[in-house]
This record gives structure tokens, sequence and C-alpha cells, in this order.
């Protein structure tokens, strides 16, 4: 009897460490999809912000809004991912809630974000207009600017 009394505290004891294992390769785990998601996020970002330039010193216009805030958009995505945070998980609200958590996370970058949405309906809709073009630009390299610098990512 006395050999059964010890054998209940290993086997909880057992019981638990297995349990801490697989909760730590859980961790691991999270942590490495995040980082993978994350990774991608910052690489479109680069790609997006990169066309958004050449395609302002092509003149070509029409294109730079679209560029320029998807550009953006990956740049919230990957500093949200770093929090867990997957808006384009739900497409149909991902623009707004990805600019509400932006607006809330990153003082003063609401000008900017306001501006690249407004260029965005002009240079996509209503014609070609340089000045704003560049002014599209101007800001999606303040805000991706912003990012980077308050999450530690290299954006740019």
């Amino acid at each position: 009897m006395g050999g059964e009394q010890q054998e209940e505290p290993l086997t909880t004891v057992r019981v638990a460490l297995a349990s801490l294992v697989m909760l730590i390769h859980q961790t691991l785990l999270i942590r490495k999809t995040l980082s993978e998601d994350t990774a991608l996020h910052v690489k479109l970002c680069r790609e997006k912000a990169d066309a958004a330039r050449e395609e302002l010193g092509k003149d070509r216009e029409a294109v730079v809004g679209d560029l320029s805030v998807k550009a953006v958009e990956q740049a919230i995505e990957a500093a949200a991912s770093l929090e867990g945070l997957h808006f384009h998980a739900e497409p149909r609200r991902a623009h707004s809630a990805r600019m509400r958590w932006a607006k809330s996370r990153y003082d003063g970058i609401a000008n900017d974000l306001d501006e690249l949405w407004g260029a965005y309906g002009a240079l996509g809709y209503e014609g070609l207009d340089g000045d704003r073009a560049r002014k599209a630009v101007a800001a999606m390299e303040r805000v991706i600017r912003r990012i980077a610098r308050e999450s530690n990512l290299s954006l740019t």
C-alpha cells in the first residue's frame, strides 16, 4: 500500500509536466505563426510602398493612391499582428477596424490616414493629379515611419 501512495503523486507530476510541455509547444507554435504573419505583412508593406514611389516617379498618378493605402494597411497589419490582431481575417470590417485601431494606437496619424483615403478616391476615380499623388506618398512615408519606429519593425 505504501508504494501505491507514492505512485499517485508521481502520476500527478507526470500529467502536470506533460500539460506544461504541451502548453510550451502551443505557445511556440503561436509565436512562430505570429512571426510568419508579421514577416509577410512587412514584406507586402515594403513592396507596395516601393511600387507607390516607382509609379509616382513614372507619373502614373492613378495608381499611387491605391498603392499608398495598401502599403499603409500592410504596415498596420504588421504592427497589429504583434498583438495577435488580424484585421484582414474579416474583410468586410477590415478597413474600418484597421483605421480605428491605428488612430487610437498612434497619436497624430489621423490626418495622414485621412489624406491617404482621400487620395485613394481622388486619384483612382476622379483622375490624375500629380500634387495629390505626391501628398499621398508623403503621407504614406510618415505613417510607415511612425509605425516602424513605435513597433520596432523594419518597414522601409
